[in-house]
């Protein structure tokens, strides 16, 4: 009888504590804030931040941009994928490497105006959310483990 009691007294304490699922219920709601902004232009946030990634880096490959955004590769093939269906990137040679990399395309560069408007008011919607004191934490706890993610 007490290992029942015990272990309903985890679960309990799983479900109102672990920090892994409250991670994620905020995940998929901004997410989906950002999502159903950019949903009129065909474009998910994933795909905003791959492309935003790739503008600021010129070119890139496919490891650095999964290691750099903590993304699955078989998730950034398939974004991947999309995106070069839709004109927005393209495989680019870095000659000097004999690598494949990837390149932003006009369309891509023109899509990222496109959507500035709609990210800038999903933006302050999230922002609204979160509440200033909300998103210094947040900002504060991602950039401080960014750093130490840098460093190694």
């Amino acid at each position: 009888m007490k290992k029942s009691v015990d272990r309903l007294s985890l679960i309990k304490s799983m479900s109102q504590q672990c920090i892994a699922v409250r991670i994620r219920l905020l995940n998929r709601m901004i997410t989906n804030i950002y999502d159903s902004a950019l949903s009129p232009f065909g474009v998910k946030l994933n795909q905003i931040s791959i492309l935003v990634f790739i503008y600021l880096a010129g070119e890139v490959g496919y490891d650095a941009l999964c290691r750099r955004l903590k993304m699955e590769k078989s998730t950034a093939s398939r974004n991947i994928e999309r995106m070069k269906k839709k004109g927005w990137l393209k495989i680019a040679t870095v000659k000097a490497e004999r690598k494949k990399a990837l390149k932003i395309t006009p369309a891509g560069e023109e899509l990222l105006g496109k959507v500035q408007e709609v990210w800038e008011d999903a933006q302050e919607k999230a922002l609204s959310l979160l509440g200033e004191e909300g998103t210094d934490v947040l900002c504060k706890i991602a950039n401080g483990i960014w750093k130490k993610d840098k460093a190694r």
